[in-house]
């Protein structure tokens, strides 16, 4: 992940062996209609299964290709009960766009910390990767909710990788020392200064 060359959580990808993938290969049907679910742009028969890695005790999350563009490219996750893939289920996960939290299924580049069962996700504006978003999520039991962005607007030349990200987190927006005084102390409780989720 070129974001994040070094960086523990990000260079924990789904890989798997070869006659790994052959023994989890999801039932053509079920990669199809998460394909479609998805708005996934890449041909149904140029879809593959990347990797695969455990979810749970009974469950494997099993990442299937969804689209390319010129700096990055997206996948999207299945989980799988053991022994049972023609019973996968596509996975939703949580992205930041347009400073809101809102839910879809695809993910670019991710990584996954089983031991956290944290995903990551990084996304390039440009070659270079001094610019773009840096998201961690959690699984929930049921989906990937959002835990932090980071997110680099200018492409500076600056770098923007796992260890440098800190400086420009988005959500969940840290406040200022200064920050606050003299507002209405209600405002950030109940979410007006704060991104909104939306389904």
């Amino acid at each position: 992940m070129p974001l994040a060359l070094g960086a523990m959580l990000l260079t924990v990808s789904l890989t798997t062996a070869a006659g790994d993938v052959d023994k989890l290969a999801l039932p053509r049907p079920v990669i199809e209609a998460g394909l479609k679910k998805a708005g996934c742009t890449l041909p149904a028969n140029q879809a593959e299964v990347i990797g695969t890695e455990r979810l749970s005790p009974r469950l494997e999350i099993v990442e299937v290709s969804c689209w390319r563009a010129a700096y990055n490219a997206g996948s999207i996750l299945f989980a799988v009960p053991e022994h049972r893939p023609d019973h996968a289920q596509l996975l939703t996960v949580e992205r930041w766009e347009n400073g809101r939290v809102r839910r879809g299924h695809s993910v670019s580049s991710p990584g996954f910390d089983a031991k956290t069962r944290t995903l990551s996700s990084s996304h390039k504006a440009r070659s270079a990767g001094d610019c773009g978003t840096i998201q961690e999520l959690q699984w929930t039991g049921w989906h990937f909710r959002l835990l932090n962005v980071w997110s680099k607007a200018q492409c500076d030349g600056e770098p923007f990788e796992w260890d440098s990200r800190e400086k420009w987190q988005v959500f969940p927006r840290q406040a200022s020392p200064q920050e606050g005084l003299g507002r209405d102390p209600e405002a950030s409780v109940f979410g007006r200064d704060h991104a909104q989720h939306e389904d």
